[in-house]
């Protein structure tokens, strides 16, 4: 994959993606920085490529997960607020990547599902985002890809259980 630059910045943008050589030797800041880097650099190409933001392919991701879901649920599963999500399915909408149908259950209800378009599409930006981790891990063993693989999930876990018990 050829190096993307990213859409220019604003400050604030900026300011919160500067890394201080100072405080990198703390785990958390390390692990926040990276976090926020590397879902600038997904966000930029794929608005880029696709015209999708990270929330709008999360959208995508949801429902090629097989869950029939309505706007609430979506927005509930994606930390969205309400108002948030309607714009986003309708973007999507918009593209024809998503449906809205009515529920066979609540007919008051609509639940949003992937169209054929949409499903080539979640397909695109699963091979995109593979390509930019290939591109991030390059420098790494596959030894050491493997790790963080498979320790980051972990830690997430801990941090959430943790979370509700301890802090």
């Amino acid at each position: 994959m050829s190096k993307q630059k990213s859409s220019p910045k604003k400050n604030s943008d900026y300011n919160e993606l500067k890394v201080h050589p100072g405080l990198k030797i703390f785990f958390g800041y390390n692990l926040y920085k990276s976090g926020l880097l590397l879902r600038d650099h997904i966000q930029s190409v794929q608005v880029d490529k696709f015209n999708l933001t990270a929330p709008e392919s999360g959208v995508l991701y949801l429902l090629s997960t097989g869950s029939v879901m309505n706007q609430l649920t979506l927005g509930q599963e994606l930390g969205i607020d309400k108002a948030t999500i309607v714009k986003i399915i309708d973007k999507l909408e918009k593209m024809e990547l998503v449906k809205r149908v009515v529920s066979q259950i609540d007919r008051r209800s609509k639940n949003v599902t992937l169209t054929s378009k949409g499903k080539i599409m979640i397909e695109k930006v699963r091979a995109l985002r593979s390509e930019i981790e290939d591109e991030i891990f390059e420098t790494f063993s596959r030894e050491d890809k493997n790790h963080i693989r498979r320790l980051i999930p972990q830690l997430l876990e801990v941090l959430i259980n943790k979370k509700y018990t301890e802090f």
